[in-house]
């Protein structure tokens, strides 16, 4: 597998947090994944904040964990109508929980169209599924709490790509977590 990389170009770049440790990260069906989400773990991981890509309750979302045993929860909406790729949502919701504190529960940001034609247009919405506005709001909202182990100054580039729209030549569709990965060659490769 690939060795975690940081930004050669900039000259202030701090260490990415780790990969996760767990058996998935050497399989190319998670390796793609983790390339799918990549313009919101790389951002998130040059602030020190481990992530990881998991199945929520219906799509894949990013786990995000906090130096106060916090994390936070970025993804689609989890009961989606849109069959677009994992990663490229048509807006991203990002809450914070915690798991011994069952009343904290923060929405961050939550951009996802909303269902109801009734419903008050939330700020957010007008960005969709643009991964800048997330990422920006997640670091307002950390740097408030203390949480950013590496906080990004106003000069530095906060490393947010566009997410992968179109799948790479010989990339396949990810399977769910429980089916048997179709996979043969090797995932294309994204800095791991």
């Amino acid at each position: 597998m690939a060795t975690d990389e940081t930004n050669t170009s900039d000259a202030h770049a701090v260490p990415l947090a780790p990969l996760p440790d767990h058996r998935n990260v050497n399989t190319p069906w998670w390796q793609e994944l983790w390339c799918r989400h990549a313009h919101i773990t790389t951002p998130l991981r040059a602030r020190g904040l481990p992530c990881d890509v998991e199945f929520g309750l219906s799509t894949y979302i990013v786990r995000v964990s906090l130096p106060d045993d916090s994390y936070l929860i970025i993804g689609p909406p989890q009961e989606s109508s849109s069959e677009r790729p994992a990663g490229d949502p048509e807006g991203w919701i990002a809450t914070r929980e915690h798991p011994d504190d069952q009343t904290l529960f923060e929405v961050l940001y939550d951009s996802a169209p909303s269902d109801d034609p009734g419903a008050p247009q939330r700020p957010e919405a007008r960005h969709g599924g643009s991964a800048q506005p997330l990422i920006e709001v997640i670091d307002h909202r950390l740097a408030q709490l203390g949480l950013l182990p590496h906080p990004v100054l106003p000069h530095e580039s906060p490393h947010v790509h566009p997410a992968q729209t179109t799948p790479p030549p010989q990339a396949r569709e990810v399977p769910h977590p429980r089916a048997v990965p179709p996979f043969t060659s090797t995932a294309t490769r994204c800095a791991l």
